[in-house]
């Protein structure tokens, strides 16, 4: 890998307030070489296996979340483990932040080292290493600015993978209507945005979830009738 490794860092928010805030996203993209026009007709190349990212919080921050790929916390930082990397191919990640209060400037978050290994090889190979800040700010201009909407959308559909695990607890514990409630205020949040944003992708996703709820419905409830009648006797 070398320079075509590209990287961007996106916060949901211009600033946040002197205050300090929480919740706060970054959403991070990377890509290695330029994006693929059409479709291949063989595999891509892999160009870095076992990507990693190492992130070192200042003093005052707290890495509350980290959503889109395997993490675990160490001594020296927070690890993710964002697998193998393919030529053209584009990832992001969502990083959810609570900010301690900083007087008004531009302050240091966080450190990031990304690494690989090289092919065929088990030697770990740095190949950069930044520095993240974000705004604090008591300009009420800048804090009413609107969210960058790339990241706001990353946000919303990132909060569905969590909730169908919390309405599928629910299901398995025989609260029926409660995970199928959820699952629909959800959906109908998703078609809301749809709606409002004319996004297909919000679309797409609300459709997921109902499928899902549908799916859910009949498999739990039927599995309930069934051991009901078998308690019975019938």
């Amino acid at each position: 890998m070398n320079s075509v490794f590209e990287v961007s860092y996106s916060w949901n928010k211009e600033a946040i307030p002197t205050g300090g805030a929480d919740p706060v996203y970054m959403m991070v993209e990377w890509r290695n070489g330029a994006p693929a026009k059409r479709l291949r007709k063989i595999a891509p190349k892999i160009v870095s296996r076992d990507l990693e990212l190492l992130l070192k919080p200042e003093f005052g921050v707290q890495l509350k979340g980290i959503y889109g790929c395997r993490s675990k916390e160490t001594d020296i930082g927070w690890v993710l483990r964002l697998g193998d990397m393919y030529k053209g191919e584009s990832k992001q990640i969502l990083l959810e932040f609570v900010m301690g209060p900083r007087v008004s400037g531009k302050a240091a978050v966080c450190s990031a080292y990304w690494s690989t290994r090289k092919l065929k090889q088990s030697q770990r190979v740095l190949l950069r290493r930044e520095q993240l800040y974000i705004q604090y700010t008591s300009h009420l201009g800048m804090l009413r600015q609107p969210e960058d909407p790339k990241v706001e959308k990353t946000i919303k559909l990132s909060e569905t993978v969590p909730l169908i695990k919390q309405a599928l607890r629910a299901y398995e514990r025989g609260r029926v209507q409660e995970g199928s409630n959820m699952l629909r205020r959800h959906a109908d949040a998703l078609l809301i945005e749809a709606a409002r944003k004319q996004d297909l992708d919000y679309y797409a996703e609300a459709e997921i979830v109902e499928k899902l709820r549908y799916h859910y419905g009949i498999t739990f409830t039927t599995g309930y009738h069934d051991r009901e009648k078998k308690i019975l006797g019938e």
